[in-house]
Parts: C-alpha cells; structure tokens; sequence
C-alpha cells in the first residue's frame, strides 16, 4: 500500500470566504476540484491511502467530508508522496473564474464515462456547434431546443443531470451530477457542481453543490460557494461603467483583480428578491441581503440585511436543518461547531 499526503498550506486567507469552512484543496475549477485533479494527476490506487493535512479549525469537518482519507495523523509514514496544493493554486478565487483548462481531458472523459455509453446527442431534437467534444453522460437528458456550443470548450454533462427545454449552453461547460439547468437558461464558461439549479443568465462562474439560481437574472465572473439560494431577479455587475480596474476589499487588503470581476458569494448565503450586487463584491457565508439599491461591497459571514445587522443563529440553523433535510442531508455536529465557532469571530 503506498500514502500521498496532500498538504493544504498556509495560503487558505487568500481564498475567503470558500475557504473560511473549506480547505484549499476542495476549491472547484471546471469540472474538478483541485482534490480530484491531484487524485487524477497521481494516478491513485484503489489501494492507496490518502493522507490531508489541514488547519486544526476545520480538521473535523475535513474527516467527515472525507471519510476514506486520513486526517492530520500524529505521524506520516515514512516514503509517502507528499503533495503540496499551493502547487495548484492561484493568486485568489477570481484567479479560478474562468478557467477554461482541465488537464489530462482524455483521461478523465475516459474515467468519467468508463461505466456508460454517452448518448448520440445527433438523434436529439437539439443544435450542435463547434468541433470540440460534448460529452453526456447516458443518465443524463437534455430537453428539445436545447443549443450547444463547442466551439470555444468542450461541454460535459454529467450522471443524472437534466437540462430542460431551450436551454443554450456555450462552452467551455460542465454540468454537475444531479443539477438541473432550467428552462431558457444561458450558460456560457461555467462550471457548475452536483445538484444545482441554474437559471436565467450565467457566465464565466462557478458554482460548488447544493447551490440555487433558479430564476432570471444576471451573475457572470463570479464563484459561489455551497447551499446558496440566490432569489428571483438577483442581479451582479461585473464591468465598471468607466471600464477602470477593479479592486476588491479581502479583509485585510485589497486586491486588484482586473476589468471582469463579479462577485464571491460564501456558503449558505440567501439573496432576496431583485437583489442587485455591485463589481467586485465579497460575501461572506451564511448572510441574509436583501434591500432596495446596491449591496455594500464587502459583507461580512452572517449579515442579514443592509444596515449592519446580524443574522440570529439559532434561527440561521433552524433554516439550514430544513434546506438540508429537503436534499436527505443533516447538519453534522462537526460542522455546527465550526459555525458556531465563525459566528463567535474565534475563527
């Protein structure tokens, strides 16, 4: 039996707020989180035992993510692979927005796909384009009137995902397990994950699983983390009307991230309806918006509202239990003491 330790590292700040309650390595880019393309990359074994060296913070929700893996042992064993993620990583999640690349296509087609028999989508009642692969799995159904669009990426439609009826879908794409893209939508350079339910119209963003933007409405350049509900007409601006730069307040700098930057949107967060979110916009995890104008800019985990106030967390529970319950999923005990743990600021 052979161990790789795969290390998370010290840059996890950089990555607010996904990495507030998630390590480095779960971060979503197209089709693969950053865990999954080392896993591709190093070839592993059934065999294998996987080793993850995380932050003390957030070691419990890691082991429960992970239950096959080894979490922060008192001792390594000797000759194991040891991989540091900073290797995979950018400058921060706008970096991630975007990308086009997974690496070793071939391969994990061939991985993905190796227990069914993609469907012939020429004998659909649906227009293709582009020469690049479009890849559905043959537990998946996309609906009549559907458009898809290789010309720019290939496309990948996962087990058991549904895109209904009218949908245009523009590469690069991927379509997570379980999800389900809605009537009409306009998808362009997105990666969404398992068991979403995308909307209106999406680009250049990523969305990690359980996550809803169900209805119209705009969101393009951002990255939105897990169990967010954005609501009907929620809308992001992602270009300056002088078409200057855009800086981004992290906390404790701020960053220059370009002309394109939409929003960061942490886990558990809720928008109300017609919420308008301005360029360059940080959100934390579990926030409530809603309110008429533009959101500030910087919101920080568990706002509720405008005006500076704080969600009430019994409450924030209570509602978590209940969305969770609807997908046969609890709140572990794990992970309510890392909320509690944020809520309190000790994190």
């Amino acid at each position: 039996m052979s161990n790789i330790v795969i290390y998370e590292g010290d840059s996890y700040k950089n990555f607010y707020p996904f990495t507030i309650n998630h390590a480095t390595f779960e971060i979503r880019v197209g089709a693969l989180t950053l865990l999954d393309l080392i896993k591709l990359n190093q070839s592993i074994e059934n065999d294998t035992s996987i080793i993850l060296i995380v932050r003390d913070s957030i070691k419990d929700i890691v082991a429960d993510r992970y239950p096959e893996a080894i979490v922060n042992p008192n001792d390594i064993p000797d000759n194991s692979l040891k991989i540091q993620t900073s290797m995979y990583l950018q400058d921060n999640l706008f970096s991630f927005i975007g990308m086009k690349i997974i690496e070793n296509e071939d391969k994990y087609l061939q991985s993905l796909f190796n227990k069914t028999d993609s469907l012939n989508i020429s004998d659909k009642s649906c227009l293709v384009v582009g020469d690049n692969v479009i890849q559905i799995s043959a537990s998946a159904r996309v609906r009549p009137g559907t458009i898809l669009d290789s010309s720019n990426g290939m496309i990948i439609i996962d087990d058991n995902a549904l895109v209904d009826i009218g949908c245009m879908i523009k590469g690069p794409a991927y379509i997570g397990k379980n999800s389900i893209i809605n009537p009409g939508a306009k998808l362009k350079d997105v990666a969404i994950g398992p068991y979403c339910k995308i909307g209106g119209e999406v680009e250049h963003t990523t969305f990690h699983g359980y996550s809803n933007k169900q209805h119209d409405g705009y969101l393009g350049h951002s990255y939105v983390g897990e169990w967010v509900n954005l609501g009907a007409n929620t809308n992001n601006s992602d270009l300056k009307n002088n078409y200057s730069s855009i800086k981004v307040d992290m906390g404790d700098e701020k960053i220059d991230v370009g002309m394109f930057a939409g929003c960061l949107i942490g886990d558990y967060t809720k928008t109300g309806i017609s919420t308008m979110i301005n360029t360059g916009t940080y959100i934390g995890i579990g926030c409530n918006l809603f309110g008429a104008g533009f959101q500030n800019k910087h919101i920080p985990n568990f706002s509720w509202g405008m005006d500076d106030d704080k969600t009430d967390f019994n409450k924030f529970i209570q509602t978590l239990e209940i969305v969770k319950g609807r997908r046969n999923q609890k709140v572990a005990s794990s992970e309510l003491e890392l909320l509690k743990n944020i809520y309190r600021n000790k994190i």
